[in-house]
């Protein structure tokens, strides 16, 4: 895929009906509060802000197909760290 792992996470949250809307707007949130507006979305990052405050909606991300490998390298390399 060519599209940067942080993109396709949002793409999917924001898509996925399922996930409620408080759940949305609090990362909308975190991202307009801590994340630059000059620099792409850190990925590693919106998997912390997602691991810290919003766990449940990690784990569903974990198993979907588009994001299952790229995640798990991603969450890997954040905990080597």
């Amino acid at each position: 895929m060519d599209e940067p792992l942080a993109q396709r996470i949002l793409d999917i949250i924001f898509q996925d009906p399922q996930v409620r809307r408080l759940h949305k707007e609090s990362l909308a949130d975190w991202i307009l509060d801590t994340q630059p507006r000059t620099a792409p979305l850190d990925a590693a990052a919106l998997i912390q802000y997602l691991a810290a405050h919003q766990p449940d909606l990690l784990n569903r991300l974990k198993i979907n197909i588009r994001l299952k490998e790229d995640l798990a390298r991603a969450l890997e390399s954040t905990q080597q760290n």
